[in-house]
């Protein structure tokens, strides 16, 4: 098959195998795609392939067990089943927002899934999956920019076969597996398959009787395929996936103040502080419900031995509920914590394919609509109020002592409290109320199109000039307006405060001195701070020669920590701060990004067997809107929509509010809780030169690349809410290799060997989000939880990592006995942007291992287990909600091992 057409065609390049190779040949390991096979060495690109042996012999479930054999790849789960964010050579974002979209793109059967959670059903009759390292926008447009993960399933056949299987485990798990595939005519096929698990947690509750990191999930998937002619074809596939889960557990790294508190004199319970024993302590289960839905359809159409159409198209839909423990204690301090995220999206994709000669070429457009729901509640729930009170006593400081050396928060003395009456307000009815909070629906359109070309041309019979070119547009509108709160706390300003305190006790300095007398009419402050009043007291200090403060220096010291204390209780006791609805008048609640990305490369083939490449290539990620209850406008919108009275519209009496956040913006100060409407696009580059050949014992792929994603999106939970931003560069300079590796003195070994160095780091990030009272953070003198990280390695990026496989199988008189290990390293690593590395660190090393038997008449079986070595390391971690001080984290996954059976026929 001409070289040129397959680059073009396929769009899914190789340059490495997981897998079996002992009963093939290494240079038969191939991809295919749209009738037209390249074995993997011949293909210029950096990508890893899992074949079906490797998927089911290293009982590798779903897409978070694929790291352990792709070094370059990380899954991470956070705090419920559909928070899951994929990551390759160090780049991804995505987590838990809905409006951030993932860097990483992933692909079932050629159709993009959205989000994350749609693409974590256990896997089945796969043919294989695919890593593509790098941007690959050029010809996967939407959020590839980091990369992409192809899944590829079996396509129905002409011939009837098919396989069942069924697993027992630990934890009592249960896994059932079946697929059928054969002829309904001689034009039509089929194929049916499904898989049902279910497992026991592996977390205990203190709270409940339930546990947690559970597992029950089924998917279903049914496929029809025909091919009236010998050049045309078509494929209909429909599948359904549920979930209903508890997850996820968290083990408690530090313990503040708070811990105390909640334990000590509220009678709650937290998680063991540096403890991987699996034990929680929640009052509200953490329940994660999706169903997964949809239809695609595929046609290939060979016009002529040298032209092909290619047309993709699917409706999908995607519903994610999830009603989740937000606090981490027994305590209902976050009563009510839900949200919903409904997806329903359709794409349409055509592609042209032709060569002509030493010339090929594919031509496509892509079309991406989805419709996107979002319901959220955070309410409070009828601890808050009693756990605020002493929080914030401990925080000003004030304690009482109940034993000789023993002093605990006086609540008595609660600036909570001391506030309510000093604003006149009903005293232990106003703030921190039970059912307080916050709720809102939001919408998002987002409607994105692609045009793409890529054209190789076969200069000489070893060298290969490829050039591929795409524009990208995306356009999106977001309704914010259903938003409903209560919560006066967080709308408090405590600067506007502080300056009135400061300005009472002055007027009172200024009374009782000489300069009295320089007042006319000291009635004048009787009404409070008002611009008579503010004058009069200006008149007098200007003539006291410095003894009193002037106004500047009382508005200064409002705005400073270190001279106004009620600034201590912010951030930490001011969450789900005022939001602001859009469309507004100022805000249109909308983008429109527009990107060229393109790909240059030059492939040449040294010798039959051993090819080199050099690339360049560049990616695009649209504008990501922040649809959580963390929005906040941008500072430069603040006076428009302070005067069009609609700046956070939604406070008590539909009044505007300026709260202690918007007024240190205001006057210059900045801080993470404003202008977080959403993150710019990124972008990114990468200059890549690999080497990769074969042998008559095996196979190695290397490649050495520069990649640069230049604003990149980053979301961080700090705490009270997450935090939207852009980093201004981030930059990996690194070198992957893969090898195949068979001896020719031992029949039957095989090694498999990957490994990834990342010498990574922020070029420009003057402005991350830092733990709050961190050395990062009180770099400039303020805890105000912004740190400048130039030049700081990126929190998760191992410099390190690798994955060492080797399997050995033996002959028997009637069929295969095999023993497989494969071991997964990370060297050590801070785990997260905003927790130090001296805090939570991670290294790790985990061994997986499996034993079994194939025999000829289709039945096989095999002993497995998972995190043989009982490895313990955190997968990621945050500052603990509400608890200042404290610090949890996710524990990996401990032992599992089971027992499969599979029956083919």
């Amino acid at each position: 098959m001409n070289k040129a057409l397959f680059l073009a065609t396929t769009a899914l390049f190789s340059v490495s195998a997981v897998g079996t190779a002992a009963a093939q040949d290494v240079d038969e390991i191939v991809v295919t795609a749209t009738k037209r096979e390249q074995t993997l060495q011949e293909v210029p690109i950096a990508v890893s392939v899992i074949q079906e042996d490797t998927i089911e012999n290293a009982q590798i479930q779903d897409a978070i067990d694929l790291q352990s054999v792709v070094p370059s790849l990380r899954v991470s789960q956070l705090e419920r089943t559909s928070n899951t964010t994929f990551i390759i050579r160090g780049f991804g974002s995505g987590a838990n927002n809905p409006g951030i979209e993932p860097s990483v793109a992933v692909f079932i059967d050629g159709v993009f899934r959205t989000r994350a959670g749609s693409a974590l059903d256990d896997f089945l009759a796969l043919e294989r999956i695919e890593v593509l390292k790098g941007p690959q926008s050029t010809l996967f447009g939407k959020n590839a920019s980091a990369g992409v993960v192809s899944v590829v399933t079996k396509k129905p056949e002409y011939n009837w076969n098919g396989v069942v299987e069924g697993t027992l485990g630990n934890f009592d798990q249960r896994i059932v597996k079946g697929y059928l595939t054969g002829p309904i005519n001689d034009i039509f096929a089929f194929s049916l398959s499904g898989t049902y698990n279910e497992r026991d947690g592996y977390f205990e509750n203190l709270g409940d009787t339930a546990d947690y990191n559970n597992r029950d999930r089924y998917s279903l998937r049914g496929q029809l395929l025909a091919q009236p002619t010998d050049n045309l074809e078509f494929r209909l596939i429909a599948d359904y996936a549920e979930i209903d889960e508890r997850c996820c557990g968290t083990a408690r790294v530090t313990d503040g103040d708070a811990g105390a508190i909640i334990r000590d004199l509220l009678g709650g319970q937290t998680p063991n502080v540096g403890a991987f024993d699996y034990v929680i302590a929640n009052d509200v289960e953490n329940n994660n419900e999706i169903v997964n839905s949809g239809l695609s359809f595929q046609a290939e159409w060979d016009i002529n031995p040298d032209v092909s159409l290619t047309y993709i198209g699917a409706l999908r839909r995607y519903d994610d509920f999830v009603d989740y423990e937000g606090d981490f204690t027994t305590l209902s301090t976050l009563g009510t914590n839900i949200r919903g995220v409904n997806s329903d999206t359709m794409t349409h994709e055509l592609r042209l394919s032709g060569v002509k000669d030493r010339f090929s070429y594919l031509l496509g457009a892509y079309y991406f609509n989805e419709d996107l729901v979002i319901n959220d509640a955070r309410l409070y729930g009828d601890d808050t109020r009693n756990y605020v009170d002493l929080l914030s006593a401990a925080l000003a400081g004030e304690f009482v002592e109940v034993a000789p050396g023993v002093n605990i928060p006086n609540a008595a003395a609660s600036p909570i409290t001391a506030l309510e009456v000093g604003l006149g307000l009903p005293v232990g009815q106003t703030f921190w109320q039970d059912g307080g909070g916050t709720f809102f629906t939001a919408e998002q359109d987002d409607e994105q199109w692609q045009l793409f070309g890529q054209f190789d041309f076969e200069v000489t019979d070893r060298l290969t000039l490829t050039a591929g070119v795409a524009w990208f547009n995306a356009d999106k509108a977001v309704d914010f307006r259903n938003v409903g709160r209560t919560n006066p706390f967080s709308d408090l300003n405590f600067v506007d405060i502080g300056f009135g305190q400061a300005f009472g006790a002055a007027v009172n300095g200024l009374l009782t001195s000489p300069l009295a007398a320089a007042v006319p009419d000291p009635s004048v402050f009787a009404n409070g701070i008002t611009p008579d009043a503010i004058a009069a007291y200006s008149a007098a200090a200007a003539l006291s020669d410095g003894a009193l403060p002037s106004v500047a220096a009382l508005q200064a010291a409002a705005a400073d920590p270190e001279q106004n204390p009620l600034l201590g209780l912010f951030p930490a006791l001011q969450p789900l701060g005022p939001l602001t609805p859009f469309p507004n008048s100022v805000e249109d609640g909308t983008s429109s990004d527009s990107d060229v990305p393109y790909t240059l490369r030059a492939s040449y083939d040294l010798t039959d067997r051993t090819n080199i490449y050099l690339s360049y290539a560049t990616g695009f990620k649209a504008t990501s809107w922040n649809l959580t209850p963390d929005t906040r406008p941008f500072a430069q919108d603040f006076s428009a929509l302070l005067a069009s009275g609609e700046l956070a519209a939604d406070g008590v009496g539909g009044q505007p509010v300026v709260n202690t956040a918007i007024a240190l913006q205001s006057l210059g100060i900045p801080n993470q809780y404003t202008g977080t409407r959403f993150a710019e696009p990124e972008t990114t580059k990468v200059l890549e030169f690999g080497l990769k050949t074969r042998f008559a014992w095996g196979s190695l792929n290397t490649a050495v690349f520069r990649q640069i994603v230049e604003d990149l999106q980053s979301s961080i939970f700090q705490g009270t809410g997450f935090v939207v931003s852009n980093a201004g560069e981030q930059e990996a300079i690194g070198f992957e290799f893969d090898a195949v590796i068979q001896p020719p003195m031992i029949e039957g070994l095989t090694f498999n060997i990957a490994g990834l160095y990342l010498d990574s780091q922020f070029n420009d990030f003057p402005n991350a989000s830092v733990l709050i009272g961190g050395e990062a953070d009180l770099a400039d003198g303020v805890a105000d939880g912004i740190g400048n990280l130039d030049g700081e390695r990126p929190a998760g990026v191992p410099e390190f990592s690798g994955s060492f496989g080797a399997e050995y199988r033996v002959p028997l008189s009637a069929g295969e006995l095999f023993i497989r290990g494969d071991y997964q390293y990370e060297s050590n690593v801070q785990v997260v942007q905003n927790v130090p590395e001296e805090t939570l660190s991670r290294e790790i090393g985990m061994l997986n291992a499996s034993i079994g038997v194939q025999l000829d008449n289709g039945l096989e079986a095999l002993v497995w287990a998972r995190n043989l070595n009982e490895d313990e390391f955190f997968t990621s971690g945050f500052p603990t909600t509400l608890q200042p001080g404290s610090i949890s984290a996710y524990p990996n996954m401990p032992r599992t091992y089971g027992v499969t059976v599979r029956k083919r026929f």
